[in-house]
């Protein structure tokens, strides 16, 4: 019995010593490590329709990944929750679920450098007032529910929130467009209506979160857009990077 108590002890300091190695090689130590290495930069866009927002975003993630960063650009929500069910609030709690739990998991993960946001947090905040206002959700549940996504909001580095005035807005929508129809949310009242709004959560919560942005484009042509929005990410994220250097 003695005997095979003590081979039984040997496989088994023989097998820790394996793992060892192992963990050593794969240096496990440092790859789950989120003191070690920085978590990535987080980047959401919001905001009203034709203000920008999409050509941004992939204007940002063509510059980032050709110098050489590890971009991931999550799929816009809305193109992952099924259309026939926007008549609810429920379509944008689950459209910002979607883009929540991406937030979660990569903000702790070490796989990429930046992930771009086509509407996250922030958005569901703003949903919630068009609920609202549809008096399909009472003050009290927009509240709680938006409050239950900006429990994560810092973790979101920079949010800009687009805005584009209405008839702008329309004449770049008609410019791509196959028919002039218009949709519920890209009708010129929608779209004043949605800038208002918009502007109104800037306002709120620019004083608790200082990561928003609020960028007009009316006037502004693609390149400039895209310029302003581009120089502040990197500069942004130069000083981030200074400092936490420094503080190494």
């Amino acid at each position: 019995m003695k005997g095979e108590e003590d081979a039984k002890q040997a496989m088994a300091a023989r097998f820790d010593e394996q793992a060892l190695r192992i963990r050593g090689f794969l240096r496990t130590d440092v790859r789950y490590n989120q003191e070690f290495l920085p978590p990535p930069f987080c980047i959401e866009f919001t905001g009203s329709p034709s203000s920008g927002k999409t050509t941004t975003i992939k204007q940002i993630y063509n510059f980032l990944r050709r110098h050489g960063f590890e971009v991931l650009m999550p799929q816009e929500g809305a193109e992952v929750i099924p259309g026939r069910m926007r008549d609810k609030p429920d379509y944008n709690v689950q459209t910002a679920v979607y883009a929540l739990r991406i937030l979660l998991l990569e903000s702790r993960e070490h796989r990429y450098d930046f992930v771009l946001f086509d509407r996250c947090v922030f958005d569901a905040y703003h949903w919630m007032l068009y609920w609202q206002e549809k008096n399909k959700l009472s003050r009290g549940d927009a509240e709680v529910i938006q409050n239950f996504f900006l429990l994560w909001a810092q973790k979101i580095n920079l949010s800009y929130v687009m805005v584009c005035a209405p008839d702008i807005a329309i004449r770049r929508e008609n410019e791509v467009a196959l028919s002039d129809k218009l949709g519920e949310t890209t009708n010129p009242a929608a779209i004043a209506k949605m800038v208002t709004r918009f502007t109104n959560m800037y306002v709120d919560l620019a004083p608790r979160f200082p990561q928003l942005r609020l960028i007009d484009t009316s006037a502004l042509s693609k390149r400039d857009m895209i310029l302003t929005v581009g120089a502040e990410i990197l500069g942004t994220f130069e000083k981030a990077s200074e400092k936490r250097t420094a503080g190494a």
